[in-house]
């Protein structure tokens, strides 16, 4: 981490890219690592594919994150945070491979290392565990601001403390945030408490035609049901931990069609079952031991039965 830190201390105009359909880990991580960048006195940008979903437009800085447009400057060097493969960039991925300096933070085991300076340490519950390390790093006060998006990112990515992933590292991480005025209240309700009409009716539908056969739960979500529905495709979040917490299910899929003929997948699993290095690497895709995914291109029913076949060969 220190290498790191000391390559960003030496380097200015610097873009800061997460994965697309972001989650908590992904926004929470790459606002925070901006503005302490900013701290320094150094121009920082914000990307997120598609930009913040709104169950996190609460974080602070969110209106300034870009999508996909025009950097406020010619970014000069990259620095990727919670992407675990250079695919996930989206159609931000041309402007990072633009830079001439890039560097990757990361915690997915996954990882192809696609920097020329690499930080991935798979133990870590969240990046945003990672990115509180960097600020000490680079010796900047952790602001409230900064504190509230990376407890969001600790919290989202161990399911607010309740994934094995939940390490005393990570408790650890998540207290200095509250000391540093991390407003938890706000930062649970959106998350957690707080859903739109919209997005409990796809929740719903998605619910309503799950199947549960030899220990694999999964649910399909269609273009159809977002039109109906008139949810967003980040309404999907945490649709997959209601079918992994079903009695008896070992593995869960999620699977949702996309506008461009594609299949995005969501994976979980209980001990002992690893869906990243066991089903999602094989399948192009990647992420952690109990929670992983993979675009599939391949039309709904396709990447369903393919899918399954994987799931059950390894179950």
């Amino acid at each position: 981490m220190r290498e790191l830190a000391e390559w960003l201390m030496a380097r200015d105009d610097i873009a800061v890219f997460s994965h697309r359909a972001p989650d908590g880990d992904a926004a929470g991580s790459c606002i925070a690592s901006a503005l302490a960048l900013r701290a320094l006195g150094k121009r920082a940008a914000m990307f997120l594919p598609g930009g913040v979903p709104a169950y996190l437009d609460f974080l602070p800085f969110s209106d300034r994150v870009i999508s996909d447009g025009i950097p406020p400057f010619p970014p000069k060097c990259a620095l990727a945070v919670d992407v675990s493969s250079p695919e996930l960039l989206g159609d931000n991925l041309k402007l990072f491979e633009a830079c001439p300096e890039r560097a990757v933070l990361d915690h997915h085991e996954s990882n192809p290392m696609f920097g020329q300076l690499n930080v991935v340490r798979p133990e870590r519950a969240a990046t945003g565990e990672m990115v509180l390390e960097l600020i000490r790093m680079l010796g900047v006060d952790l602001t409230k601001d900064m504190a509230t998006c990376l407890f969001a990112a600790i919290s989202s990515d161990t399911g607010h403390f309740n994934y094995s992933n939940t390490t005393a590292e990570a408790l650890e991480a998540a207290a200095d945030c509250v000391r540093a005025q991390a407003d938890v209240d706000l930062i649970t309700r959106r998350i957690y408490r707080t859903r739109t009409f919209a997005r409990t009716k796809l929740l719903g539908l998605a619910l309503s035609n799950a199947s549960v056969e030899c220990g694999v739960a999964y649910a399909c979500v269609t273009n159809r049901m977002f039109q109906e529905t008139g949810a967003a495709r980040a309404d999907t979040e945490r649709i997959i931990n209601y079918l992994i917490e079903i009695e008896g299910v070992r593995a869960a899929a999620l699977f949702t069609e996309q506008e461009d003929g594609m299949t995005r997948v969501s994976l979980r699993s209980v001990a002992p079952y690893n869906v990243a290095r066991d089903v999602a690497l094989p399948l192009g895709g990647g992420g952690h031991e109990r929670a992983a995914g993979i675009t599939v291109p391949l039309p709904l029913d396709e990447a369903v039965r393919k899918v399954l076949k994987r799931i059950e060969e390894v179950l």
